[in-house]
């Protein structure tokens, strides 16, 4: 699922404007940020909670609208997503480009997407957004797994052998670790920056885990559940 390129524009002018602190404006939908270990099942669980709650899935859209925003190539700005320092080797390409993709400018830019995003609701993979949405009206969710695990479930699933996929799981997890780190100093291993963390290395399917989510993503948004209890309509 998409959304409308001009929503997304009076979403961001709409961040634009001062939310008094600790009062954080409801969406117009559910927001789930799911940041995800490598084969842990996170994405196959965001897609399941869009279905089941109807709501638009951010991954590479995501990286579009930054693109998007920073009037730039979506390769070049793929390579700062999949490792934010290579930005200061990009000295070249701006030379000869005369276009700023520092890492400041993507920051920036990538804070302005996913705040819009989290305006307009829908589950949003990655990128630190539970970093970004952290004060916002927004359930956060860790889904992680043991890299033996996770490369198991991916071998079993046809993705290659479990040794291809154990490099594979333990690469994957160190670069967004390491973005995560990089763009916004925190830790993806620092249980304090989510509301919610899933181990899934027991489970074979993850429907029971959809449930919870989905049950957990709609008493935030009604202000069942939310820091200091006030949500403004």
């Amino acid at each position: 699922m998409t959304t409308n390129i001009l929503s997304v524009i009076a979403a961001m002018a709409e961040v634009a404007t001062v939310t008094p602190k600790g009062e954080p404006t409801r969406p117009k939908q559910p927001v789930i940020t799911i940041s995800r270990d490598y084969g842990s099942g996170g994405d196959i669980i965001a897609t399941r909670l869009c279905q089941r709650l109807h709501l638009p899935l951010y991954d590479e859209e995501v990286l579009r609208q930054v693109a998007g925003r920073l009037q730039d190539d979506p390769a070049i700005v793929r390579m700062l997503d999949e490792g934010f320092g290579r930005a200061k080797d990009m000295w070249l390409y701006r030379l000869f480009s005369g276009k700023d993709v520092s890492p400041d400018a993507y920051r920036d830019t990538l804070i302005k997407v996913v705040m819009s995003l989290g305006r307009l609701g829908g589950v949003i993979i990655g990128r630190g957004a539970h970093v970004i949405l952290q004060e916002s009206c927004a359930l956060r969710v860790r889904v992680a797994g043991s890299a033996e695990a996770c490369a198991k479930r991916m071998a079993d699933a046809g993705h290659g052998t479990y040794d291809e996929q154990l490099v594979q799981a333990r690469d994957v997890n160190h670069r967004r670790g390491k973005f995560v780190w990089e763009v916004f100093h925190s830790r993806l291993s620092d249980a304090g920056a989510f509301d919610l963390t899933i181990n899934t290395d027991r489970m074979g399917d993850f429907e029971d885990a959809v449930e919870m989510l989905v049950v957990m993503a709609q008493a935030i948004h009604e202000g069942r559940v939310l820091r200091d209890g006030v949500v403004k309509g």
